[in-house]
């Protein structure tokens, strides 16, 4: 057969979908692939057809159970060609499995990355010698994807293991660095790489700042008529959005991972069938599901990342129709975010507490290691809660346990109810022909068809779902039934345990010897916190919206508009005139201000609201009368996402210093080439402030020195090499982008010598500036961009050449105090110290008052 027929035959499709042939043939040609294809631009196809055709099965990873079998049930429509292997499946299921493959009725096996470290499965599935390996949804196997799974790990030791070398990787949402990251983890030698376009043309997106967010989407659901999803970032939001939209008569459901599996699926197949039209959901639902009529898809909560928005609104509009997406946007949504990316993403010193915590509960000492599984009981988890560590991050913590080969989470048993018989076979025949109980006999009858004499030798697992199909009875009935043979000591039987296990996978060590890769952990966050920050720049950007998108995934085009965003048709250049005046006068108040200011705060000030002296001594006092708190708002975090305000607690920071650390960082990072750069990016500076003042206008407003440096690095020629930069636009071209050129052509050419920098400041000066104006240890921290630890280091150096200077603002006073009083008491050891204070109170914070208390003394001497 050609691959023409099976797309025939099997699917029921005359003709492939824009490069798909192509992805097929250079897989039959056994090439290394990666495809990069939008969600519902038919990339299982792409492997589907090539496991039909090759004589042997092939294995294709897929990380969700709902994905997997969703797939099988597919491709099993027109003969059963498939089957996968998971947790759902107990022994003899998956013994069936690997027989049909036996017996070449399989042509294409689903397997849950999980079992690629069973030894024992993994030497059967090489003797079966699987032709193809296909990696689907591979951006999970990038730590800096944004769905990593650490078992998607194993999959090179895998295919090494088995002896395969066919492999191909697919995904729909990969950045340029999440796809060199594939191919490393994969070690691909020069693969083919076929990224097709993230262009919908049948899909309008709009993002809306609201506080009415139940409201708005009712509306919209109430006139809708096809199928609608609508995403939330908490389980919590997804019953109360339900029970909201239910009393207003919308025919509608949730979903999320704490439903039962057998009310998920019910669930999900009413939704395919149209008997519910909406679903509210976390975002899960939707992957794999082949329902082509979905027309609206709604976020009432903002994702945490763009490759989550993009392939959330990607499930809308598969059948071609024109389809809308509405993402919500509140302040509340970004805290939410950022709360999970703190319980995601632990700090070392919560590591190491967690560590201890567990062992020294079940009082496994330093040098010893317990064979035992270690219970995660309530008490436990009640005793790490005290010390401020959340069930969430109990979870995170574990996996980097595991990551760094301590401790290791086991759920294994919770889904594996199992029995053994007490009696022999004879025994059990007797007991049988006297019981008086007729179902008691029945059942046994069936447990000896059913599972033979294994039963008699060792402990197997019970599948709950075979049992009720033979016997039409509810779960429930079947468990009473084990329970009472369990009773009067018929079998032994082993319910499942719900509480997770914990395994040493080594001695214990004391805790300030794990080995931990700091460095690793923190660029994880910062990387969550990069993606969220995108996320948010999405949502204020004035620019088209999937213009956006598509220069996020590496597809640069200068001059794109889709026509369809809201941006696109609401009058971009009338919204863009007011934004300039709102951001030009929301930077002025921050330079007359000299401080911080939270949005109440800024909008009291520029609609004459509020009754200071102070401000009504700033110009820029009433100068927004007529304009709304939501538009002033809106142009106050528009300039947050462009980076030229900090935000800290609450409060908004308008500093020069930030700009002097990014070129700090950038000369760290290129040394070759960076004062030559520092030299094109001053004069570009100059060409910029010249043109504020022609359009009188903030500098920062016309082209941000962010920016500034993106065209020092690359020295664009011409106006389509500076139009595709990250972060400039048309309107910024409008203003400046011939003097721009002007500049970097006259740079390139008079090639000017290299100029000494050696007086730009140092961190430490930055430091000591920020003391001097009051900020906090936290404070600095984030807006010089270092941890705590590394900020405190600076400040001893700082305190030791300057004893009488003031340090009030960088520790609250009554935790100065309390680590004082501890320090007087029982000595400079900082462990020690450290142990006997509030969890809150760091080790950075204990440096900083130890080396004051250290250097007033030997000043006073």
């Amino acid at each position: 057969m050609s691959p023409h027929q099976i797309l025939k035959d099997f699917f029921g499709f005359d003709n492939f979908r824009h490069g798909q042939l192509e992805i097929i043939t250079a897989i039959i040609e056994n090439k290394d692939v990666l495809a990069v294809m939008p969600t519902g631009a038919g990339k299982s196809l792409c492997y589907q057809i090539p496991a039909l055709l090759n004589n042997k099965f092939s294995i294709v990873i897929s990380p969700l159970i709902s994905l997997m079998q969703d797939q099988v049930e597919a491709i099993n429509k027109n003969g059963n060609n498939a089957a996968y292997i998971n947790s759902s499946l107990d022994y003899s299921q998956v013994q069936k499995v690997l027989n049909n493959i036996n017996e070449n009725k399989i042509k294409i096996l689903y397997l849950a990355p999980e079992k690629l470290k069973n030894t024992e499965f993994v030497s059967t599935i090489k003797n079966l010698a699987p032709h193809y390996l296909f990696v689907d949804e591979a951006h999970c196997i990038s730590e800096w994807g944004h769905n990593f799974r650490p078992s998607y790990r194993n999959i090179k030791d895998f295919a090494s293991e088995i002896g395969i070398t066919n492999i191909s990787a697919f995904t729909a949402t990969a950045t340029p660095e999440v796809r060199e990251d594939i191919i490393d983890q994969l070690e691909f030698t020069n693969p083919l790489q076929f990224v097709y376009g993230f262009e919908r043309d049948n899909l309008s997106i709009h993002v809306e700042h609201t506080k009415s967010k139940k409201e708005k989407i009712f509306h919209l659901l109430k006139d809708h008529k096809s199928s609608a999803i609508v995403y939330t970032s908490t389980r919590k939001h997804c019953e109360q959005l339900t029970e909201f939209l239910k009393s207003k008569n919308i025919n509608v459901e949730y979903y999320h991972a704490g439903l039962t599996t057998e009310l998920r699926k019910v669930i999900q197949d009413d939704f395919i069938s149209n008997r519910i039209k909406v679903i509210v959901a976390t975002n899960a639902f939707g992957m794999g599901i082949d329902k082509k009529d979905i027309g609206l898809v709604i976020h009432y909560n903002i994702p945490g990342s763009i490759e989550n928005l993009y392939q959330e609104i990607g499930r809308a509009g598969r059948d071609g129709k024109q389809a809308n997406t509405y993402l919500f946007y509140s302040d509340k949504d970004k805290y939410i975010h950022e709360f999970l990316i703190s319980l995601n993403n632990p700090t070392t010193e919560k590591i190491r507490e967690t560590y201890d915590a567990i062992l020294d509960y079940h009082k496994i000492a330093v040098n010893t290691k317990s064979d035992t599984p270690l219970d995660l009981e309530d008490n436990l988890i009640k005793l790490l809660q005290s010390k401020s560590i959340t069930i969430n991050q109990i979870d995170s913590i574990l996996i980097y346990l595991e990551q760094s080969g301590y401790l290791m989470q086991s759920n294994a048993a919770q889904y594996n109810p199992q029995f053994k018989y007490l009696l022999t076979l004879e025994q059990l025949k007797g007991y049988t022909k006297k019981v008086k109980y007729t179902d008691l006999q029945e059942f046994i009858l069936l447990l000896l068809q059913h599972f033979g004499s294994l039963p008699f030798s060792k402990k197997v697992k019970i599948n709950y779902n075979d049992l009720n199909a033979l016997m039409e009875k509810p779960k429930r009935k079947i468990e009473e039934l084990f329970l009472k043979l369990n009773t009067i000591g018929i079998i032994e039987f082993d319910q499942p345990n719900f509480k997770p296990k914990i395994l040493m996978l080594q001695e214990r060590v004391s805790s300030n010897r794990l080995l931990l890769n700091s460095g690793e952990i923190n660029s994880k966050r910062e990387h969550a916190k990069e993606k969220l920050d995108s996320v948010i720049e999405y949502c204020f950007t004035d620019e088209c919206r999937f213009k956006y998108i598509l220069n996020y995934f590496g597809e640069r085009k200068a001059s794109y508009k889709c026509n369809k965003c809201d941006n696109c048709t609401r009058g971009e250049t009338d919204n863009a005139n007011i934004n300039d005046y709102l951001s030009e006068i929301i930077i002025r108040t921050f330079k007359e201000f000299h401080g911080g200011l939270t949005s109440a705060r800024l909008i009291g000030i520029l609609t004459g609201k509020s009754a200071s002296q102070t401000a009504k001594s700033i110009s820029t006092y009433q100068s927004c009368l007529h304009y709304s708190a939501e538009q002033i708002e809106h142009n106050l975090h528009s300039i947050l996402s462009k980076k030229i305000l900090k935000e800290i607690n609450g409060k908004y920071f308008l500093d020069p210093i930030e700009e002097l650390i990014d070129s700090e960082a950038e000369s760290r990072l290129k040394p070759n080439n960076y004062e030559n750069n520092l030299e094109l990016f001053n004069k570009l500076r100059e060409e910029r402030n010249l043109a504020a003042k022609k359009f009188s206008q903030q500098a920062e407003i016309i082209c941000s020195d962010k920016i500034l440096r993106i065209i020092a690095k690359n020295k664009p020629k011409t106006a389509s090499e500076l139009l595709n930069l990250e972060g400039f636009n048309q309107r910024m071209y409008n203003k400046i982008g011939s003097e721009l050129l002007e500049v970097v052509k006259e740079y390139i050419v008079k090639n000017k010598a290299e100029q000494n920098i050696s007086g730009l400041p140092k961190h430490i000066s930055q430091t000591y500036k920020l003391i001097q104006k009051g900020y906090s240890l936290s404070e600095i921290s984030n807006l010089l961009k270092l941890s705590e630890s590394i900020v405190s280091v600076q400040i001893e150096s700082i305190i030791s050449y300057y004893p009488n200077e003031n340090y009030k603002s960088l520790i609250q006073k009554s935790e100065f105090e309390e680590i004082r009083t501890t320090i007087e008491n029982f000595g400079g050891n900082l462990k020690d110290i450290k142990e006997r204070l509030p969890s809150n109170i760091t080790y950075a914070k204990i440096r900083i008052v130890m080396a004051q208390l250290t250097y007033s003394q030997s000043s006073s001497d």
